[in-house]
């Protein structure tokens, strides 16, 4: 049997990770991006045909030991375990891997020498960064120079959040600040951005008094399973949201963020309280947002929310302190979530205008 270019990269990605679910194989198998399910079904066919690939009653696609042969010097970098969980679970990571990998990302089991970026799998991150509770549900980390982004598939964002358990991810105490996460990177469903953003901003506002406090004990025994919804902590430090036909553009302006916040304080002073922003230009601290921080955009509510009740409350010397933000033009939806704010008198907003599209929605 003769096989093309993209069905060797299929069962190459499967001699790796075992498991993926078939519309995402359908999609590694399109390199002309037709999207045509009939088309790319027949090219699938001869896979499962010739015994390189079994597709299994749950609609997840394995490899088999033929197609395993193929591919004598590979590894494969996750195990499979026995229950349902554990297979959805490696079906997830495969599904990350993929898409990584189609944006320039190679899937890596270890801390590579280069700042180039990589994705290293949730189950080899535990390998290299010991006190991580096992409740955690990311899929893996990408690795950029000093950026450690866990990164999550939160589909239509009504997962159930382990918000101490994610926490794990950056302990200095059990670990190390070699292997301390800087952020996470939240991957919901195409047209579903706008809905999940607003409803974790909403989630994290209604509890941001504990939420947003920077005192955090770390654990080392396993949390009880949280049936919460995604909310955020100030732990977490930066939560990007994304979704997978807008993460090869995101991923760019994400793992730049801080330069650009760098390079727009240069004529101002840094500030070291995330809660108030990223630097000052007095009476004005502003919050520096290129790439969707939802932790950044409630911090800015929180503040100006804070703001507006000072100067409610009749204070013999009202604070002269205002604040500004910089965010993409995409983000609009997500600022009017509190038009109450919109009543602060010298609330300055800055739009980025490099943004060729409206909005993911």
């Amino acid at each position: 049997m003769r096989l093309h270019n993209n069905q060797l990269k299929l069962i190459r990605h499967l001699a790796r990770f075992n498991l993926l679910d078939y519309s995402s194989c359908l999609h590694m198998l399109d390199e002309t991006g037709t999207g045509d399910q009939v088309a790319l079904s027949y090219v699938f066919r001869p896979l499962t045909k010739n015994k390189c690939l079994t597709k299994r009653k749950d609609g997840s696609v394995a490899i088999l030991a033929k197609g395993r042969a193929l591919f004598p010097d590979i590894k494969p970098l996750i195990s499979a375990g026995g229950g349902a969980q554990s297979v959805q679970r490696m079906i997830e990571v495969s599904h990350m891997a993929a898409l990584m990998e189609e944006h320039g990302i190679p899937t890596v089991a270890e801390v590579p020498k280069s700042s180039t970026p990589v994705f290293i799998p949730s189950a080899c991150w535990r390998n290299i960064a010991p006190g991580i509770l096992s409740t955690t549900r990311f899929t893996g980390m990408v690795l950029a120079g000093e950026e450690k982004l866990a990164v999550y598939d939160i589909g239509d964002g009504s997962m159930e959040w382990q918000v101490r358990a994610e926490g794990s991810l950056f302990y200095t105490k059990y670990g190390s600040y070699e292997t301390k996460a800087t952020g996470m990177i939240l991957i919901c469903q195409d047209g579903k951005w706008n809905k999940v953003a607003r409803n974790i901003i909403r989630q994290t506002m209604w509890s941001r008094r504990q939420l947003l406090s920077d005192i955090c004990l770390e654990r080392n025994k396993p949390t009880c399973w949280s049936r919460s919804p995604i909310k955020l902590r100030a732990q977490y430090e930066h939560v990007y949201l994304t979704t997978p036909k807008w993460f090869c553009t995101d991923i760019q302006t994400i793992l730049a963020a801080e330069n650009e916040v760098c390079t727009q304080s240069k004529n101002g002073t840094r500030l070291h309280d995330p809660a108030q922003g990223d630097y000052e230009k007095w009476p004005y601290r502003f919050f520096v947002n290129p790439a969707t921080d939802l932790l950044k955009y409630v911090y800015f509510f929180s503040a100006v929310k804070g703001l507006i009740k000072l100067l409610e409350s009749d204070m013999p010397a009202p604070p002269q302190v205002r604040y500004a933000i910089c965010y993409r033009k995409l983000d609009r939806p997500i600022l009017r979530m509190y038009p109450d704010i919109f009543e602060l008198e010298g609330l300055q907003f800055y739009e980025y205008q490099s943004e060729e599209n409206d909005s993911p929605t």
